[in-house]
């Protein structure tokens, strides 16, 4: 596992601004993430039912109290970042979840000032996961589209939590009111956002489980992460169905190295040659398997490690917002992406055989160095642990 999900627990402080000691210790606890080398994704919550006898109201806090904490949040969030995957909506409701609010939180009004105050309290590399599609179409009525997906714009920051997936036609009111308008909408804005959640079981006569229907629907909507512990009897039919192994696989992205071409050798200058830059050019060629494509910032850039002495140039290929060269748009269904290289050779760089290696790390500046963080591609014999490199399993040899 690479993310944990996790509660955070508010239920002391719905009266009270959150104290210090709380804060400091939220704080260490995101260090805990990050010396462990995972990701979580948050969910601040005032109440967690047992039942649903304790959910209807789910005490909660006051509006103002509400974005009182979210805004003492802020620093801890801002700070963390990089070891978050996602932020949840929370705060509103049973469980977070956005429903049976004791304060009223669960209508649009106080939706939409939670939704942009926890859009504010993350940095703009980060989106926040709302539980239901109407309350994203009721602050930005047309889908996402490809052409501001990304941007840091706050609807292109706004993802989709289901916590209720599979347990019968609507999700359990997942969709309502309009089941297929919000599906509609969902499926266009899901490739460009981060979709995740958890499975439950309400209408079991209804079959939803099955693993046609979840595979279907995981690729359909793009999910990129689900919980590996609810609700069991719905992972057990899938385990016995046959079907676990392959959602497991291909949750988020799964990108595989189909080709790549590069010279066997670069020139250097003549004799008595002006000293010229040297450039290396090829492309590879990747195609995602998985069922979305990275959701957050990620870098790109091509490795020239030399044979001998194992010194490394790191040669920048992202172009941001790039559909070939920004790792965000390879998405599944574009099929095999052409990523061309024309890159710069440092003039220090000796002759000599070097290897090519494609490193795909995290761009936050504490994780870009930590191989666990860097995105493996799904080939054999071209992972190194070590490095967190993905060798292209070719050679360039730069000439005398």
């Amino acid at each position: 596992y690479t993310i944990s999900r996790s509660y955070i627990r508010l239920d002391e402080y719905r009266n009270r601004p959150l104290p210090a000691a709380f804060l400091t210790k939220l704080n260490q606890q995101f260090q805990l993430l990050r010396v462990a080398g995972i990701k979580v994704i948050p969910r601040f919550s005032y109440n967690f039912p047992r039942g649903n006898g304790d959910m209807n109201p789910a005490p909660d806090a006051s509006l103002e109290l509400t974005i009182a904490h979210i805004n003492q949040l802020k620093p801890i969030l801002q700070q963390n970042a990089d070891v978050i995957a996602v932020l949840q909506g929370g705060f509103i409701g049973a469980w977070g979840e956005w429903h049976s609010s004791s304060n009223g939180l669960d209508q649009p009004q106080p939706k939409a000032k939670i939704l942009a105050a926890l859009l504010t309290a993350m940095p703009t590399s980060r989106m926040v996961q709302i539980r239901y599609p109407n309350d994203i179409q009721n602050n930005y009525p047309q889908p996402l589209t490809i052409a501001n997906a990304f941007r840091g714009n706050r609807q292109a920051r706004v993802g989709f939590k289901n916590d209720c997936f599979l347990s019968n036609q609507s999700d359990s009111g997942t969709y309502e009111p309009d089941l297929p308008a919000l599906k509609n909408y969902i499926s266009k804005t899901a490739p460009f956002i981060a979709v995740g959640g958890e499975t439950c079981q309400i209408t079991p006569a209804e079959h939803r489980s099955d693993c046609p229907t979840a595979e279907a629907e995981l690729a359909k909507f793009h999910w990129s992460y689900l919980n590996s512990n609810f609700y069991e009897p719905d992972l057990d039919r899938w385990r016995q169905e046959g079907c676990y192994a392959r959602i497991a696989r291909n949750l988020g992205y799964r990108l595989q190295l189909v080709r790549s071409n590069f010279p066997s050798q670069v020139q250097r200058n003549s004799p008595g040659e002006r000293l010229r830059e040297r450039q290396l050019s090829g492309n590879f060629v990747i195609k995602n398997i998985g069922y979305t494509s990275p959701f957050n910032p990620r870098n790109l850039e091509l490795i020239l490690r030399h044979r001998q002495t194992g010194k490394i140039y790191r040669l920048p290929i992202l172009k941001s917002l790039s559909k070939t060269h920004d790792p965000r748009f390879w998405l599944p269904q574009v099929g095999e992406i052409s990523v061309d290289i024309r890159a710069k050779i440092p003039q220090t760089a000796p002759p000599g055989v070097y290897e090519l290696l494609l490193n795909l790390p995290d761009p936050m500046p504490k994780l870009a160095n930590r191989p666990e963080y860097s995105i493996r591609l799904a080939n054999e014999q071209t992972w190194e642990a070590k490095t967190g490199f993905n060798s292209l399993r070719r050679t360039v040899q730069l000439a005398k």
